[in-house]
């Protein structure tokens, strides 16, 4: 081959070496309809027939899930915490984490009550809502009811007026509850409040809350980052090699909150919801240091038990993975 023709070769083959690189690390793109989608999966995803399939389908774990597990639930110490010099999380539920960075608060993902008639929490809130800490800034990962609920930003807005930070997609719903402290991050985007640095970052999911709004609210992850330190949460998501790609990126990670429950049936749950393997794959691929599994134990969303998850996690999990495994219960903190 002449040199002329491997130089030929090189340009021609660089666009697509710039789409292998990162595939994640862009802006979320768009369907011809304006509906967000994941671009390493295309705009399909699965459809109501396939739920029907699932919601008819035999459960293998039915015998089990009616030995109804009971988790030990604590009362968090928010005096003793305010105490401490420096960061500080306290697990309340889900998706729901109430974390001190550089002396803000902030939440994720608010559900402080059942999510409706239907779904229901099966371990309380650790805490009264009422007796919060005063909540600085508030993260939203997507619109599922499980993950954006209005009852519960509604108080957090009557009570604390936080600032709100989403995905694009989110102005009309906000408008609608007179919010107005609100900002928008599509993926790789940085927004910084108080000195702390909030990127959103992609996960594997997907967005609804009403007949005709699919997709029209992007999900999200969100790196927070203070003072050299790094905190990854992710509210939901399915594995993707894009974890990779956040690791090359951003990692190491100091501190990352996966999910790792509601993942079975795996045909139908596998793009959208981690297992306990796939999560702890996850975070070896973020360079974590430590690990805290999230999204387990709280809601009945899927086939397998709700202690399954966490079960599952402890007999996987590798003391010598290079991760530090970090299992806090309900209303348990962890002090770095």
């Amino acid at each position: 081959m002449t040199l002329r023709a491997l130089i030929l070769i090189i340009i021609l083959l660089a666009p697509f070496s710039a789409l292998a690189e990162e595939p994640a690390l862009r802006k979320a793109p768009v369907d011809k309809d304006g509906r967000f989608y994941n671009p390493w999966l295309g705009e399909e995803g699965r459809s109501f027939f396939d739920f029907l399939k699932w919601k008819f389908s035999d459960n293998p774990y039915k015998e089990e899930k009616k030995k109804k597990p009971e988790f030990r639930v604590q009362k968090p110490d928010f005096q003793a915490l305010e105490k401490q010099k420096g960061d500080w999380f306290v697990w309340l539920g889900h998706s729901t984490v109430l974390m001190r960075v550089g002396g803000l608060v902030i939440m994720t993902d608010p559900v402080l009550w059942d999510v409706n008639f239907l779904v229901k929490r099966q371990t309380p809130l650790p805490i009264d809502p009422t007796s919060l800490p005063k909540v600085d800034i508030v993260l939203i990962s997507h619109g599922h009811y499980d993950h954006l609920d209005t009852k519960s930003v509604k108080f957090l807005k009557e009570r604390f007026d936080p600032f709100f930070v989403t995905g694009p997609g989110y102005k009309g719903y906000f408008n609608s509850l007179g919010i107005t402290r609100h900002a928008t991050v599509d993926w790789s985007e940085e927004y910084s409040y108080g000195g702390v640095k909030i990127t959103s970052l992609p996960v594997q999911h997907w967005s609804k809350r009403m007949l005709s709004d699919g997709n029209r609210m992007l999900w999200c992850s969100f790196l927070i980052e203070r003072n050299g330190k790094k905190y990854y949460w992710v509210g939901d998501s399915g594995y993707f090699s894009g974890f990779r790609d956040i690791g090359e990126k951003y990692g190491p990670v100091d501190v990352f909150f996966g999910p790792i429950g509601a993942y079975e049936p795996r045909w139908f749950m596998k793009e959208n919801h981690m297992n306990p393997e796939e999560a702890l794959k996850a975070a070896k691929e973020l360079k974590a240091r430590v690990f805290v599994p999230i999204h387990w134990g709280t809601f009945d969303l899927s086939d397998e038990p709700l202690d399954l998850p966490v079960r599952r996690l402890k007999e996987v999990y590798r003391k010598d993975s290079g991760v530090e495994l970090k299992i806090v219960e309900h209303g348990g903190s962890y002090v770095p």
